[in-house]
């Protein structure tokens, strides 16, 4: 669970903050999205912090499908619920839940698609959103305004462990260990934070072809990103599905020479 914690907000904006005869509005948080992953899993856990505030007897979570080659969204329904009992009373909360893709799928329909049995037969980049509806001790329901994409996502998607090795021409090498999230875009694309960066946008998107090679694009960074260490023509990004690690190397050119930055993403989960 501190993965997941770690990616909510500590505070909440304005316009989440429930008024006394409000229909929306915060009470609680969930994170954005959540990565179903089905050659690691048929099932994810979803994360919902309850505030300190008006008591919450429970939180109801409503599904809906969107498949994305038809352009189809399907039905409304209740997927399940959060029992609180009104213990955000005395202090904030963090409550986790598991739901399968069978209890992902029950009950929702669409006019020219029907949702696989096996994940593993769902579309890559279709998703269900999952939105929540607190219920408080005098009966009224608040619809919040954070909502879950639970995304049916590629082999490769998921939260791995970084280590950076970053040479600088200057000031010589650093090491850094960080927690990264490649996230779905296609079949064999992902997006991730790019190097130690990306609090402001900078993101790689990492493409895997057939041959394992590495092939990446990076956005949002004030320098072109290439493949390799120009020092060393012999290195090369590659995954390795046998340990299912990825191995990237770029470098940039700025004032004083090239950055040169050794990564190794291990997965925190295994297939």
């Amino acid at each position: 669970m501190a993965v997941f914690a770690m990616l909510f907000s500590s505070c909440l904006m304005d316009d989440d903050l429930m008024t006394a005869d409000a229909k929306t509005g915060g009470l609680v948080e969930s994170v954005p999205l959540v990565q179903l992953v089905p050659k690691k899993s048929n099932s994810v856990d979803i994360i919902l912090k309850v505030y300190l505030g008006p008591a919450i007897q429970e939180v109801k979570v409503y599904k809906q499908f969107y498949h994305n080659a038809t352009d189809e969204v399907s039905n409304v329904a209740l997927l399940g619920s959060f029992s609180v009992s009104g213990q955000n009373l005395k202090d904030t909360l963090l409550l986790s839940k598991t739901f399968t893709w069978d209890q992902l799928k029950q009950g929702l329909t669409l006019d020219s698609y029907t949702l696989p049995d096996d994940p593993l037969n769902a579309d890559i980049g279709d998703y269900f959103m999952l939105k929540y509806i607190s219920v408080l001790d005098d009966g009224r329901e608040v619809t919040s305004n954070s909502q879950t994409e639970v995304l049916v996502a590629n082999s490769y998607a998921g939260y791995y462990q970084s280590s950076i090795t970053y040479i600088h021409p200057n000031l010589g090498t650093r090491e850094f260990q960080l927690v990264k999230e490649l996230i779905t875009e296609s079949g064999n694309t992902c997006s991730t934070s790019f190097a130690v960066w990306g609090s402001y946008g900078e993101t790689m998107y990492l493409t895997i072809n057939p041959d394992n090679s590495i092939t990446f694009n990076v956005l949002g960074f004030d320098y072109i990103v290439e493949e390799g260490d120009p020092n060393n023509p012999l290195v090369y990004s590659h995954y390795d599905p046998v340990t299912e690690i990825i191995y990237l190397n770029y470098h940039y050119l700025a004032p004083g020479g090239y950055r040169v930055f050794y990564e190794v993403l291990e997965p925190m989960t295994k297939k």
